[in-house]
């Protein structure tokens, strides 16, 4: 049976962690949807999409706000304690500070749990719905879409279009370059600038080509035709553009375990970083959180949210020294972990857990 301190803590801390995690999550979710609206009306996305990838957006977002969301939630709620001097009431009473990590153990081990579950299992899933979504979005008969400089095939396989610039604004795009096999005949076209037309005569989206060539025949055979035009019209194609899946982001974590490439093992630690930094961060929160009731709730927050970035970006760095190989695979990432540890355990010694 729970005691009524027990309850009354984990309560304040689901509470906490709530509307913690409900800002955060505000904060992200605003800024991407301006990013995606942006992108809608550079015509870089259909509008259609904006909600699907704004779910997803949260998701992935989620998953990488916890650690920082328990590590805000207990300082803000043991913080108070110490600002209302309710904490030494707590300790008067024979609660000492393990008393506290175990019952901040009942809010905090099942959302690790979760989080270990969503980090391994649902970020690649997440990764190649937001992938697919993109290709899907750059695969429509958009030319204005595709990425300059890139031969890029249609879903038959007999067209291959190459653009180097493409601008939405202007409505053209400059030197295209257009192969097209069909029945054992090629087709090759090039112009100085186009523009894209729905033309219902060609049965939908067109590229108006101008000033330019076409070459047609046979391979391994001669006689090519050599054609110059003013301008001419060619029907678009839908765009085959797949998704890469060696890209360790795209992979299951089953898949990553059992590779040798370095990429796939910093994208593994990277996966388990997530978690391992949750635990890390709740127990910092506990000495970071022992203030006097005149320094306040909020006296070491700021200390708290530069240790968690620094933490944070010596992550993503390592986790690229060690797909570079500019770093040892093994200890990799867990070398950070292990420092925020030791720093943990310092802190721990120097205010003897709060005492």
């Amino acid at each position: 049976m729970f005691s009524t301190l027990n309850q009354y803590f984990s309560k304040e801390l689901a509470q906490t962690f709530a509307a913690v995690s409900i800002v955060l999550l505000v904060v992200i979710v605003g800024k991407s949807f301006v990013d995606l609206l942006s992108k809608v009306i550079s015509g870089k996305l259909p509008s259609e999409v904006v909600f699907t990838m704004l779910g997803l957006g949260i998701l992935k977002s989620a998953i990488v706000l916890v650690p920082f969301a328990l590590l805000i939630t207990i300082m803000l709620v043991v913080g108070r304690y110490y600002r209302d001097s309710e904490i030494y009431a707590i300790k008067a009473g024979g609660i000492g500070s393990l008393e506290l990590f175990r019952y901040a153990s009942l809010i905090v081990v099942p959302v690790i749990v979760i989080l270990f579950f969503l980090s391994i299992n649902l970020t690649p899933w997440t990764e190649q719905q937001i992938e697919k979504i993109k290709l899907q979005a750059k695969g429509l008969t958009d030319i204005y879409g595709l990425t300059p400089g890139q031969f890029i095939e249609s879903k038959q396989g007999n067209w291959v279009v190459f653009v180097e610039e493409a601008d939405k604004e202007s409505g053209k795009v400059k030197n295209i370059f257009i192969s097209d096999r069909r029945e054992g005949k090629v087709a090759i076209e090039t112009a100085e600038y186009a523009e894209q037309k729905n033309l219902p005569d060609l049965g939908g989206e067109a590229l108006i080509l101008n000033q330019g060539q076409r070459y047609q025949g046979i391979p391994g055979e001669g006689g090519f035709t050599i054609l110059k035009f003013e301008q001419h019209a060619v029907r678009i194609p839908d765009f085959d553009l797949k998704l890469d899946t060696n890209d360790p982001e795209f992979k299951p974590t089953s898949e990553l375990m059992q590779s040798n490439l370095l990429a796939d093992i910093a994208e593994f630690q990277w996966r388990i970083s997530v978690p391992i930094a949750a635990i890390l961060l709740t127990l910092l929160a506990f000495p970071l959180s022992v203030t006097s009731p005149r320094q306040g709730r909020f006296a070491k927050l700021g200390i708290a949210i530069v240790i968690y970035l620094i933490y944070a970006n010596l992550l993503i760095l390592m986790e690229t020294w060690v797909a570079d190989g500019k770093f040892p695979a093994m200890p990799g990432m867990l070398t950070i972990h292990a420092g925020m540890l030791m720093l943990i355990i310092v802190l721990m010694w120097r205010h003897r857990l709060g005492a």
